[in-house]
């Protein structure tokens, strides 16, 4: 891999049996000093997006983009994050609701489609109050083509509707 410095953007010529030749274009984090040469410059990508609906059950959450920057992390509808190829992503959450007195929340990370079970989280509410919480982290390693990603509610038939609040980031590592 060459690496050509330019003033905040970068020009990565990819040599790589497993990627067609090409010339890609990335924002970089050279923090070490203007020289770029003690430290070589890395690819980085980091967003938060915020979370406030009332979904029906068994649905994807709705997001809105906090911040969003470096290109690798795009929210490319209400309710999915694309992740570009060729990196890991750690993922970190956090949503608050209101499911009732002796009720539940489950959030349940999709990636590509299908739900991931090992990172789902089930969250009851207690007998005294009907808040709930439910958070967690995990790392995605997006290899050959772009991974989508959303959070799945689910919540018992008996309740109505619940109101969600949270965050989901996601920073490329």
């Amino acid at each position: 891999m060459q690496v050509q410095a330019l003033p905040q953007q970068v020009t990565i010529f990819i040599d790589n049996p497993y990627i067609i030749k090409k010339e890609v274009n990335v924002l970089m984090n050279c923090n070490c000093c203007d020289c770029n040469l003690c430290n070589p410059c890395k690819p980085y990508s980091y967003a938060q997006y915020g979370v406030v609906a009332s979904p029906p059950s068994l649905s994807d959450l709705p997001m809105s983009i906090l911040f969003q920057e470096g290109g690798q992390i795009l929210l490319s509808n209400n309710t999915e994050i694309t992740l570009a190829p060729g990196y890991l992503y750690q993922v970190s959450f956090i949503f608050l609701a209101n499911p009732g007195i002796n009720s539940y929340m489950q959030i349940t990370p999709k990636i590509d489609g299908s739900l991931k079970l090992l990172y789902s989280v089930f969250s009851p509410s207690g007998s005294a109050s009907g808040n709930t919480s439910a958070s967690g982290s995990f790392i995605i390693p997006v290899s050959e083509s772009e991974s989508i990603l959303s959070f799945n509610l689910t919540y018992p038939d008996t309740v109505s509707h619940i109101d969600v609040s949270g965050a989901v980031s996601v920073v490329g590592i």
